[in-house]
């Protein structure tokens, strides 16, 4: 595990996935209102896929690599009183199919509108976490019309600027599960928001200073702390700079006391929630 926390780090880039492992499972002993796992057979593939339940506008809830969608059970639940809420594990990870195929960056964004179209949702605001970021801007320029707005969840993000970032700070790995590397490499591409058009909101959480914890050993904490110098300064920076820039109809919060899942975090999630609502003009 220990090996393993910085390279989930520059693979969510800069979102500081190499977290995953610790508060993966704090996160989960807090969560609540669980829904029964369901399935569904989408363009060929098993995908796994909740339904929190709700009535009124669609909240499709997408989750980080190699994480699963009952990640939201403690968000979702927030918005049932305006809002259907409902969301998929993508293709290659958690309990969801990981064919030896078909993880390009268009395919996963079709995954979406095909889940949609399966499921007679005709317009849908997606909220995704991590790495669901690059699946959503895609969609965002493929399907402009199957969209209400993109909330971002510690997500806009240039992957592909990010890795080359790593590579040359010598930091770069391949993941060791096929389907999770592959899905990280379609990901590597430079976002196209230009292309959005509809209200989109996006968080941002920054890290003051490395995150190192007791249970590092010395090289794990040399790489955190490498890792912190090469994409939390400057990058970030440019990061919520270009999505401000770019997106026509974009905001953007920042924080900083928290940490990549800050939506499960007891500090922020009623915070954000409120300003997820307050930016779909729901009282």
């Amino acid at each position: 595990m220990k090996s393993h926390l910085s390279t989930r780090y520059l693979i969510a880039v800069c979102a500081t996935l190499f977290l995953a492992a610790p508060l993966l499972a704090q996160s989960r002993g807090q969560r609540r209102r669980q829904p029964p796992d369901q399935f569904a057979t989408v363009n060929g593939v098993r995908l796994h896929y909740l339904d929190w339940g709700g009535h009124g506008d669609v909240l499709l809830f997408l989750a980080g690599l190699g994480d699963s969608v009952h990640r939201f059970d403690s968000f979702a639940p927030r918005f049932l009183d305006r809002f259907h809420a409902v969301g998929f594990t993508r293709r290659g990870q958690e309990a969801s199919a990981k064919p030896s195929t078909g993880y390009a960056l268009r395919t996963l964004a079709d995954d979406i509108r095909a889940f949609m179209d399966l499921k007679g949702i005709g317009h849908a605001t997606l909220v995704g976490h991590s790495i669901a970021g690059a699946e959503m801007t895609t969609f965002a320029a493929l399907y402009p019309t199957r969209l209400t707005a993109l909330v971002y969840l510690d997500a806009a993000y240039d992957y592909a600027q990010a890795h080359e970032l790593a590579a040359g700070g010598g930091l770069a790995s391949a993941n060791p599960d096929l389907s999770l590397e592959a899905i990280s490499r379609a990901s590597r591409v430079h976002p196209d928001y230009a292309a959005i058009t509809v209200p989109a909101l996006a968080f941002f959480v920054l890290y003051d200073t490395p995150y190192v914890t007791s249970q590092m050993d010395a090289r794990a904490r040399a790489n955190s702390e490498l890792a912190f110098r090469i994409l939390e300064g400057g990058y970030k920076r440019e990061q919520i700079d270009l999505f401000r820039t770019t997106v026509k109809h974009g905001r953007v919060i920042e924080w900083h006391d928290t940490n990549h899942f800050f939506f499960d975090d007891p500090k922020h999630s009623v915070e954000a929630a409120r300003i997820i609502r307050e930016f779909l003009q729901m009282p």
